[in-house]
């Protein structure tokens, strides 16, 4: 089964992610999650799936500069514009026909999942790339109720909750370590835009502005937005560190291991 093909506007993305409140906010997270998850891993070996523009993987290298690091992306355009911020080996491949690797002691699936037709049957390719305790590190957007036109412009074909997240990992083997929200400060403001967009593009509203138009204008923010919405997410990065658990979020973070054989999770039913 081949991923969905629709292409990424890499080039929007790429503006966006040096500067944007969001990627910025999100790689913090991530960083600090990845620092203390492989803290006394000597040379880990890590890997990204859908790296896109580097962005996030370029955190991780800045984090730990000895650790060997290999980004994976489908689409040519990403791995082209990825090398210009990486030093790292970077590989066009398909996430469900996978390379041959080395075992890893960590890969990173972010915002990625939600573009594949078969979650599980990724999960359980992604699965056989980790060593044997190895950590799977994945964010995904968050919420049905968020659903809309970016989510269709972006090929999306679902938005989870942490209860259809956990199944899909703990069927493709994974034990569940973390699975929680995350960026709730965005979740009231959000639901209004996307809901008051999706009303006056029904209506004719919108002009001539396509999905993927109004999808893209989300990125514009003015520096005082971008700068007080940092701070907002910040405050909830700090109350995440000290191990609160957000009770919504416009994104879910979550970590599950790759367990020894004999202590492989039974599948849920249903």
């Amino acid at each position: 089964m081949a991923v969905n093909t629709d292409k990424p506007d890499f080039k929007s993305l790429y503006a966006a992610e040096e500067k944007h409140f969001w990627f910025r906010y999100r790689n913090k997270i991530l960083g600090d999650i990845i620092s203390n998850l492989l803290k006394g891993h000597v040379n880990p070996r890590i890997l990204e799936l859908g790296c896109g523009n580097g962005n996030v993987i370029s955190e991780i290298q800045k984090r730990l500069p000895d650790a060997t690091l290999i980004g994976s992306e489908l689409h040519e355009e990403g791995l082209v514009n990825a090398k210009c911020r990486l030093k790292c080996e970077l590989v066009q491949a398909d996430i469900y026909n996978l390379p041959n690797w080395n075992p890893f002691d960590l890969i990173g699936l972010f915002d990625v999942l939600e573009h594949l037709p078969d979650d599980v049957k990724a999960l359980q390719q992604i699965r056989k790339c980790l060593k044997p305790g190895g950590k799977l590190v994945l964010t995904v957007p968050a919420s049905m109720k968020l659903w809309s036109y970016v989510d269709e412009v972006s090929g999306h074909y679902i938005r989870y909750s942490t209860e259809t997240l956990k199944k899909s990992l703990v069927n493709a083997g994974f034990v569940v370590q973390k699975n929680d929200p995350f960026m709730s400060p965005l979740f009231p403001a959000m639901w209004l835009v996307r809901n008051f967009t999706q009303i006056k593009k029904k209506l004719g509203f919108t002009g001539n502005k396509d999905s993927r138009t109004l999808a893209n204008e989300e990125f514009g923010v003015s520096s005082f937005m971008n700068f007080a919405r940092g701070a907002i997410l910040g405050f909830e990065g700090k109350l995440l560190n000290v191990g609160l658990r957000m009770p919504f979020g416009t994104s879910i973070l979550a970590v599950a291991e790759n367990p020894n054989v004999d202590s492989i999770s039974l599948p849920l039913a249903g």
